[in-house]
């Protein structure tokens, strides 16, 4: 090999090598401007209906929970494919699942979700609320229950131990002296007395009988005056209880869900409430499913989110239906994120954003009106 020949190889080496280096140099801003301009990935937004919050018309959803959610995208730059879920339950196995990216709420902020996917920042505020028939029957087998309820009961046995013990007395003061109204044998004279002391309660006396000693007039003084108030007690509950039950039944709150059969939307958090309250849940794919439920009696209350429930009874086939007590067992709701998602702290940035700036009371507003 000629050693001349030596240092121009090495030259047209090194000037391949720069040449290529100047291409890919030119070449990556290209690759990079492609990439810069590609459409970013749809989020599967999966979303069930939700009376208040969302409803599908056609194949695409609406509500405040819509127009909340296209806010947040925008502000993160994603475009939105929504897949619909027939059920509360399928939403939320869908999302566990990773089928789609997002669980479109309001969903509760527990601790037992919080286990199996994420969850954003709260995006609104409630509790839950109890739905009962309104009751306007007047027949006879209404007003038969009513007057079975517990204080009419208590009052009755209150009464019927008094008179026992005081027709024992009163016949021991009379057995003697006034065998014709009370006679010496001690069935007949019980009897007896028990029945002076029940016509006193209701007449204020007993014709045909008549007591005799001091110690039995000043127990039968005893029953006139407190026969008036006895009467008037029995008859001022009889009739509250009464109007009561016919207007909302004998659900008035929270605590009166113990034994009682409550509809619920399955998978919801008042499953869990109406049991620890001693109701007996009964969960249905849907809240309409359970308020027809209730209208047919198969149901003695539906509990649910408060906003939801307001709602729905304020339909027109919905009149035979009350809400009734007050909120209880409030919660934070948020968008559900399968776990370990990359868009929780972007959405929760873009969520701290939108309270800070005012968009959700104007979209809340839009839709629920304003409220001081």
């Amino acid at each position: 090999m000629n050693p001349c020949h030596a240092p121009r190889r090495l030259r047209r080496a090194t000037e391949c090598l720069l040449a290529i280096t100047v291409l890919a140099t030119m070449a990556l801003p290209c690759r990079q401007t492609a990439a810069a301009g590609e459409t970013p990935r749809p989020l599967r937004v999966v979303a069930t209906p939700l009376a208040s919050a969302l409803e599908w018309t056609g194949d695409s959803p609406t509500g405040v929970m819509v127009d909340v959610w296209e806010d947040l995208a925008g502000r993160l730059g994603r475009p939105t494919e929504f897949v619909r879920a027939d059920s509360f339950g399928k939403q939320l196995k869908t999302l566990i699942s990773g089928e789609a990216d997002v669980a479109l709420g309001p969903i509760a902020i527990t601790e037992e979700r919080e286990k199996q996917f994420d969850l954003t920042h709260p995006i609104f505020h409630s509790g839950l609320r109890i739905a009962v028939r309104q009751r306007t029957s007047s027949g006879l087998f209404d007003a038969l229950e009513s007057f079975l309820s517990w204080n009419l009961l208590k009052l009755c046995g209150t009464v019927l131990g008094l008179a026992l013990v005081s027709g024992h007395l009163l016949w021991w003061f009379e057995r003697r002296q006034n065998e014709k109204s009370f006679p010496g044998n001690y069935g007949r004279g019980l009897v007896e007395a028990i029945w002076w002391i029940a016509c006193t309660i209701i007449t204020g006396s007993c014709d045909d009988k008549h007591v005799d000693s001091l110690l039995g007039r000043l127990l039968a003084y005893a029953w006139m005056i407190g026969g008036i108030v006895l009467l008037a007690t029995f008859t001022s509950l009889l009739t509250a209880t009464i109007t009561a039950d016919r207007v909302v039944g004998t659900i008035h709150g929270p605590r009166d869900l113990a034994g009682q059969v409550v509809g619920c939307q399955a998978e919801a958090v008042s499953v869990a409430a109406v049991r620890q309250r001693g109701g007996i849940p009964e969960e249905f794919a849907s809240f309409r499913e359970a308020l027809d439920a209730l209208s047919l009696g198969m149901v003695d209350a539906v509990v649910g989110e408060n906003q939801q429930l307001m709602s729905l009874i304020g339909q027109p086939d919905r009149r035979d239906i009350k809400l009734v007590g007050p909120m209880f067992e409030s919660f934070d709701f948020g968008i559900g994120l399968p776990a370990g998602s990359p868009l929780r702290e972007d959405l929760n940035t873009a969520i701290l954003r939108m309270r800070e700036d005012g968009t959700f009371e104007r979209i809340k507003g839009e839709w629920f009106g304003r409220h001081d």
